[in-house]
């Protein structure tokens, strides 16, 4: 199955999305149960906070789908999205 990255980059309200961390991380927390989500975590806040997803998904369209499930994409605290099929050589993600 293809394996994708998603990054996110927040918006200035981190208060907002600190308030609804919890749900944010159950939903991912859901989908590694799934299958779906390989790892996902924090990046550091140089330039700006954001998240980096590592998906399993047929397509792009699947993530995508499962991007906007996600409880920060309905309180409006994402400021952008960038979605890469990513081919992992190396690592527990790899094919090899």
């Amino acid at each position: 199955m293809p394996v994708f990255a998603a990054t996110y980059t927040y918006g200035p309200d981190t208060a907002t999305r600190m308030d609804n961390r919890p749900s944010h991380r159950q939903w991912q927390s859901d989908l590694v149960e799934a299958g779906v989500i390989l790892a996902s975590g924090p990046l550091d806040d140089e330039p700006q906070p954001g998240g980096l997803l590592i998906f399993a998904a047929a397509d792009r369209a699947e993530v995508e789908r499962h991007l906007a499930e996600d409880p920060y994409a309905s309180i409006g605290v994402i400021e952008s999205v960038s979605v890469r099929e990513w081919t992992p050589v190396f690592g527990p993600f790899s094919k090899d």
